[in-house]
């Protein structure tokens, strides 16, 4: 796929199998690299670091404006360092949005992976393949009654186990971010309706403010989308395995 990192499975559209069995596990192997790696907890850490570089980045360059139009009677030193504050305070929260940028791309990517991988074995041309050797753990439902097996003497893919499995981190997503998106909200609240001052110095803080809990509400917000996204794909894929399992046909017992 287009932008993804190197180190990801290819995009499953651009491969081609001889059979099911291959098919299959080349299906396992990549899911087995997605999955921990979609709703993985460190780019939750990374993206918390980075809006709060970037909440303070925006910060202290605002307060360095501020405080510089504040002075009664500014020299050049003065001037010197309120500049030399807000050049380094926005190239630390510039490489702050860098990092963020990066880590949502990454995730974009791998999530779109999981899903094209997950769902590539219910697609019409790959149930067109002829079966081969499948192992038993790799095969699905549907594998298992195309080959007429009786639920009883197999271990299908459960629907159910699938869904918790893949949504447990997805639920730590999206609770995890309330915290900061909240955070992020009433610093905004107050920085429009608090009595900063009305002078320049004033107006520079609650600038500085309502920058610095947007970054940080921005991403509390991206991480619960992020979250409920994977949960909603999560739930999807499980109602179309159950859906399987519902289908399978019952043997008239002996």
């Amino acid at each position: 796929m287009n932008g993804s990192p190197h180190d990801l499975p290819p995009d499953p559209g651009t491969l081609s199998w001889y059979d099911r069995a291959a098919l299959l596990t080349a299906r396992g192997a990549a899911t087995d690299v997605l999955t921990p790696r979609s709703m993985a907890l460190r780019n939750l850490l990374w993206s918390w670091l980075a809006a709060l570089a970037a909440a303070a980045g925006w910060y202290f360059a605002w307060v360095g404006l501020g405080w510089y139009l504040g002075l009664d009677d500014p020299e050049n030193a003065d001037l010197f360092v309120a500049s030399a504050l807000m050049i380094v305070a926005l190239l630390a929260a510039a490489a702050a949005a860098m990092v963020f940028r990066r880590v949502v791309r990454q995730g974009r990517a791998t999530h779109r992976l999981l899903e094209a991988w997950t769902a590539l074995d219910r697609r019409p041309p790959a149930r067109a393949l002829p079966p081969g050797n499948i192992p038993q753990p790799l095969a699905t439902t549907w594998d298992l009654m195309r080959a007429g097996q009786p639920w009883k003497h197999t271990v299908p893919l459960d629907g159910r186990r699938y869904l918790v499995f893949l949504s447990g981190k997805a639920l730590m997503w999206m609770m995890a971010p309330v915290a900061p998106l909240m955070a992020g909200i009433v610093l905004v609240l107050v920085a429009l309706a608090g009595d900063l001052g009305q002078d320049d110095g004033g107006a520079c803080a609650k600038v500085a403010v309502a920058g610095a809990g947007a970054a940080i509400a921005a991403v509390g917000l991206w991480g619960v989308c992020k979250g409920l996204r994977h949960y909603t794909w999560a739930l999807r894929e499980a109602r179309a395995r159950i859906s399987e399992e519902k289908t399978w046909p019952v043997l008239p017992t002996r």
